[in-house]
């Protein structure tokens, strides 16, 4: 008989001058994660649930037949952070259940409530937005210094130019 599991997924906090400031603490909600975690189950045949937790983490509740198919199960999440770079996994405690619970077959999401989650991402995503046209911003004010000196600089090589095709004449 399988063993109950609750897996706890903890992401690499945000420094809220790195990137956005966020209203979450983690690098595991809202980024696509949970789908991604169904999609590991269902591959390796693993029954349980998938869902956010209000301090930041995402929970995995759910049955393993063995010690090598939960390990599998984990290192398959870990490797997620390595193919998708909104993904920062700080680490992930295992925590062995009492009691057994039949879970339907493969890893189910479970949202608090699916508006709100849309709305979360949806902000989420103008915050990246923000940043990116932010980012876009200082860019082209650092272009445009860059093309100022540039100009100044033809200037110069014009006058300097010049000045050889003086000396040239002279020296005729």
């Amino acid at each position: 008989m399988a063993t109950t599991y609750e897996l706890k997924i903890y992401g690499i906090e945000q420094n809220p001058s790195d990137f956005v400031a966020r209203s979450y603490a983690s690098e595991v909600q809202h980024v696509g994660f949970r789908d991604k975690i169904e999609h590991i189950g269902l591959g390796l045949g693993i029954d349980g649930v998938v869902y956010n937790y209000e301090d930041g983490t995402v929970r995995i509740l759910a049955n393993f037949d063995d010690e090598e198919s939960k390990e599998l199960f984990k290192n398959n999440i870990k490797f997620l952070e390595k193919k998708d770079n909104l993904i920062k996994i700080e680490g992930i405690e295992e925590k062995e259940l009492k009691s057994y619970i039949e879970f339907p077959k493969g890893i189910n999401r479970i949202s608090a409530d699916d508006l709100v989650e849309l709305n979360k991402k949806l902000d989420e995503g103008v915050e990246y937005i923000k940043m990116i046209f932010g980012e876009l911003k200082e860019l082209n004010i650092k272009m445009d210094k860059q093309t100022e000196l540039l100009e100044k600089m033809n200037e110069k090589m014009d006058e300097h130019i010049k000045i050889l095709n003086e000396i040239k004449d002279i020296l005729k």
